[in-house]
Formats: C-alpha cells, structure tokens, sequence
C-alpha cells in the first residue's frame, strides 16, 4: 500500500503550484493524473495574464509560484494591457508556446524530490468507519493512503463535450471524464453547479491570408511577470493578428442557432459571463456590426493558429461555413474544431479561506472545481491550498490573504463569501483597493507574508527586502533633492514639455508628479545625483514612479484599508454557536450557521443578514473577547 502525507488529484495548474508548494516544505507528496503529458496543459487559450490576471501572476512570484517564470520562459510575446491607462489596472499579457510551457513544467516536477507522479485515474474518495478522509482508491494503484486530499480535477467532473447535436461524455480535447467524486459529494450533500466553457477553433496557418489582417505587435522592451535575472531565453516579440466578424457571419451563425448546444433544451451549465460564445455575443448583442477576433500563432513548432473569441458549441460544418466569411479566412483549414464542455464544480461558499471543505475535514478544492475559470485563477488557489495544508501539518497559523492584500485575497473572499452563479472571472473592478493592488508592488505587499510561510527562501528574502529599503531610500533622497533652472537638463526638460516654473530653485519631484513627467524624462538627471538610482532596472524605476505620482491617493486607500481591519480582523471560530444571540434574527442564525463565516467580513457578504444583525453580532464579539 502508498502511503503519502498529501495526495492531489489533477497536475493542472492548481495541482502544480500545489506540488511545488508541497515540496519546497519536504512534504511527501503523490500527484495523480491520467498521463504525464497533461501537466500544465494548456487546453484553451494559449496567453498567460491579461486583465488583473497578469497581476495575479506577478502575486505569484511574489509567493513562490511556478507560473510566472515558465510563463517568461517560453514566451513568444508579451505586452502590458491598458498602457494608456492609471496603474491600478495596467497588467502584464504573455502569449507562451503551447508545446513549450507543458514541457518545462513538467521537468520541474520531475525534478521534485518529496513529490510522486502517479499516472492513474482516481475512483473515488477513501473514508474510514468514522466518515474520516484516509485516501484515495484509483484504477491501477487500488488503495492510496493520505491524511490530506487536494482535488485539482478542472473541468473533468462528469464532463461532457458539446458541438452541436454530437453530444458526448468526455473531458477536454476527448481526455477521460470521472464521476465517483462528484457522486460521493452529492452523499455529503454538498451543493454541486454545473457550469460550462468553451474553446475556439485552431486554424492552418498557411490557410490564412495575413495580408488582410491587422498586424497587434507585442512590447519591443523586454517584460516579464519574474525577473530577466532568471530567464534564459532569448525574449521575443512574434506578432498577433486581430480580424473582426461582419454582417455575413452573423447571419449564418443567427440562422443556426437552434442547432447550437447552448440554445438546446439539453442544457444544464451556465456559461461564463465575461468570455461568451460568439452565438452568446451575436444573440446578447445584436446591436454590434462586429466582435473582434484575435489570431494567436500556438507554437513555434506549430502550423496553428488559435482564434481568440470565437469559442462556439455549433456543428462543424456551420463553424466551416461561417470561418470562411471573416476576411483572410475565405480558404480557411481547420485543424481542431471548436467545442463546448459542460462540467460539475462545487458551489465555493461551501469552503473555508483556507480552501478546505468546511463539511469534509483535510478536503481541500482548488481551480475550476470551485467555480473559477482561468490558468492564473486556479494556480493561484492551487498555491493558498497547499501552504494551508503545509500548515496544517506543521501546526502553523493558516495562510490567508485579505482584499488589501492581493487579487487573490479578493478572488478568495468573494468565493468562499458569495458563491457564484457562472464561472468565476477575476476583473479590475472586484477590487476595492486596486490602486494598492498593482503590477509594480507585488513583491512589496506580498514578500514577508511568503518567506513567513515558507513559500520564498532565505535568499530571496533578503534580496527583496534590501531592494525594497533601497527604493524607500532613493524615494526619501528625491523627495528632498532640489534642482534649479539654471541646469541645462532641467531647462532643456522645461522647454521641451512647455513647463513654466516660477521660481529657479524646487524640488524635483514637483516636476515628476506632473503627469506628463516620466521616471524616464529625469532619468538622466537623477542619474548623475543619486548614485543609488543607476542601479535600478526599469521595473523597480516604474514602482518608485508611482510610489511619489500617486503618494497621496495611496495613502487615501490605505485609511479605508485600516477602516476595513476593523471589521475584518473580528474572528470568528468555526465552532461559534449563535444559538447564544438572543437579539439576532432568525434567518440571521440559520444562515450564518450555514454558511460559518471567519470573519465578521465574510458574515456582512452573506445574502439575507441585515446590518442590524452585523452589529449585533460585533457587539456579541466584542464584549466576548
């Protein structure tokens, strides 16, 4: 018999953070997946980041994580979105080699000492006499014990793929689905969603006339979610392509909707709102002339191209009939053709923080299995997973990241909060406090939380830590430097921005907090008189920058941060009984005991509790402690 401390279910991107996690903390480890070629697979789009997800990737390498640097490492382009935006919602975009991402993670967990790959399908869950979690039984290896269950699963619970009338039980890209599990949490009654994704079609790419699109070039300067200091390829910048549908596709894809899976009586999963089917967008927005496509080269070892918002669960051959309306695809080949893929996941806000089933002790869940979609989302909850139960094992305090924190402190609470009703997005707009939550400050905010839960080493702690005293340093010295007009570098900079100053002596950082002042426009001067500065590299130059542009509104967040504590800091224990609050409603109690809020954070976020019932509760709390 196998006998290991942890077992996770699933070598996707959660399971693999998780593994790292695991044994960087020497915790015997087996990580079960059907084949060793489907860690790290990318089985949908073929970017790494976007949209508050490439900032969750750099809160990933501030904690330890995998991603960021495989993601740097097979890169074939990467820019930063909203550019011309504040840098509360600027984030990083890398379009990673499909062949190459998979392979390089999957040398680094053949490289994990304390970590065992088994490849076997997993039956189901193992209890004892006691309804007590013990292991799992699987196909090949039969009985394997653990303590610690991780599941990991995506979207292979009792899955099925859809493309038109041709409907069949399978998981992504016709890989094995599983249903014992999904079976044994129905016994435990826990609330099961059915959700559904989709994948657009791979095209030839010798098919397609270029000339007809436009070319969308990724950033010439090199950027990375980890440090060049890492990276040992060279960085590379191979163009996208961007089309747009027209008048012709929508007809045909309008004529045909009633033999798309998504308008069927068949049905069952709920789409994700913020990455719908072009049926979805032709039929919701029916207003719109066009959508726009993005055209992705999949690998360099590749002739594919992937088509970037074009996701559909219709037949093959309307999907031929309406790729060769778009312009340049008029000989369109199709290598893979869309599909739909319609899979049980687990209602979050049956989970504590800390991402272990509230009814199931030592169960834990992370990734599209609690209702999230996304590679950076389930990474992320793959990473405050393991270290959860790395600190279960050694006894330590749970590992929990608060809004204020980081995207995936906000991701987090709103899962185990509020639940979800479709797939889980993370967006700009979730967080209240984003302009604390930036690219440029990840390793900042994050840091001591890691090396305190042994996520980063002693070397890296060190490094950040006198890279961060060395910046709070160079900020102090700019804020009291003073430069005068008389310079040539300054009345060159004056004149050429059309700048008028008064008076022939001031602080240079009056001209850095104008908004049409760059770091980058002073950089020569600031140069030559802090020695300090010439060793910034442009990454830790943009966080100063934004550090003195937005000191003033950043320290206006961090008062509402503190107001927030407040609330957020009054625990509650599992085990609360709120029978004992004679004052509080009786839907109050039914539902908070349900659902056991942490905090009194997560207890206002529940649907049905008044604020009269939150103060009374605090008040409960408060003379209680």
């Amino acid at each position: 018999m196998k006998k290991y401390d942890v077992i996770i279910i699933g070598a996707g991107h959660a399971g693999v953070e998780a593994a790292n996690v695991l044994n960087k903390q020497k915790i015997k480890t087996a990580l079960i997946t059907f084949k060793k070629s489907d860690i790290s697979y990318l089985f949908c789009n073929v970017s790494i980041g976007g949209s508050a997800k490439g900032i969750v990737v750099k809160e990933l390498y501030a904690l330890g994580g995998l991603m960021p640097i495989v993601a740097d490492q097979t890169q074939l382009q990467t820019k930063i979105l909203n550019k011309s935006k504040g840098p509360a919602v600027q984030a990083l975009r890398a379009q990673v080699d499909k062949l190459n991402y998979p392979k390089l993670m999957q040398e680094k967990i053949l490289e994990m000492k304390y970590l065992d790959l088994i490849e076997d399908e997993v039956i189901d869950l193992s209890f004892d006499a006691k309804n007590k979690l013990n292991g799992v039984n699987t196909k090949k290896n039969k009985y394997i014990k653990a303590n610690y269950i991780l599941i990991c699963t995506g979207t292979f619970l009792d899955s099925k793929i859809m493309q038109g009338t041709d409907i069949y039980r399978s998981g992504p890209n016709n890989l094995k689905t599983t249903s014992g599990v999904s079976l044994q949490f129905k016994k435990f009654n826990l609330q099961l969603l059915r959700l559904k994704t989709g994948t657009p079609p791979r095209v030839f790419k010798d098919s397609i006339n270029f000339d007809k699109l436009k070319i969308e070039p990724g950033s010439n300067d090199p950027i990375y979610f980890s440090e060049k200091r890492l990276i040992t390829k060279d960085y590379q910048n191979i163009p996208a392509w961007i089309l747009y549908t027209n008048q012709k596709t929508h007809k045909i894809i309008r004529d045909n909707l009633d033999k798309s899976y998504l308008y069927s009586e068949e049905i069952t999963g709920i789409g994700p709102r913020y990455c719908p089917s072009i049926e979805d967008k032709i039929k919701r927005f029916y207003q719109k002339d066009h959508h726009q496509v993005f055209l992705e080269l999949e690998s360099e070892n590749l002739d594919t191209i992937y088509l970037s918002g074009l996701s559909s669960s219709l037949p093959k051959d309307i999907q031929d009939k309406f790729l060769k309306t778009l312009p340049g695809l008029e000989k369109v080949k199709i290598a893979k053709h869309a599909y739909a893929i319609e899979y049980d996941s687990l209602n979050p806000i049956q989970l504590k923080q800390t991402l272990e089933l509230k009814k199931i002790p030592n169960l834990y869940t992370a990734g599209q299995i609690n209702g999230t979609s996304g590679y950076e989302e389930a990474a992320a909850q793959g990473l405050v997973a393991a270290a959860n139960i790395a600190n279960k094992i050694n006894k330590k305090s749970p590992f929990v990241l608060d809004r204020n924190e980081g995207y995936i402190g906000v991701m987090i609470d709103d899962l185990t909060s509020k639940g979800i009703n479709d797939p889980y997005r993370l967006l700009s707009s979730r967080a209240e406090y984003r302009l604390l939550l930036r690219s440029d400050n990840a390793i900042r905010r994050l840091y001591k939380k890691a090396y305190k839960n042994s996520l980063i080493d002693n070397n890296t702690y060190d490094l950040w830590k006198k890279r961060i005293a060395k910046i709070d340093n160079l900020i102090l010295k700019i804020t009291n430097l003073k430069v005068t007009k008389k310079e040539q570098e300054i009345d060159e900079l004056l004149k050429n921005k059309k700048i008028s100053i008064k008076e022939n002596t001031f602080p240079i950082i009056n001209l850095l907090k104008r908004p049409e002042i760059s770091i980058f426009d002073i950089d020569k001067i600031l140069t030559l008189k802090l020695k300090d500065f010439f060793d910034l590299t442009i990454e830790e130059k943009k966080h100063l920058e934004v550090e003195i542009k937005f000191e003033g509104y950043i320290k206006k967040q961090e008062i509402e941060v503190r107001k927030y504590l407040k609330y957020q800091n009054l625990k509650i224990q599992d085990d609360f009984n709120y029978q004992d609050i004679l004052n509080l409603s009786k839907e109050a109690k039914e539902k908070l005991t349900e659902f056991k809020p942490s905090t009194i954070h997560q207890a206002k976020n529940i649907s049905g509790i008044s604020p009269s019932d939150i103060i009374i509760l605090m008040n409960f709390l408060n003379k209680k402690n």
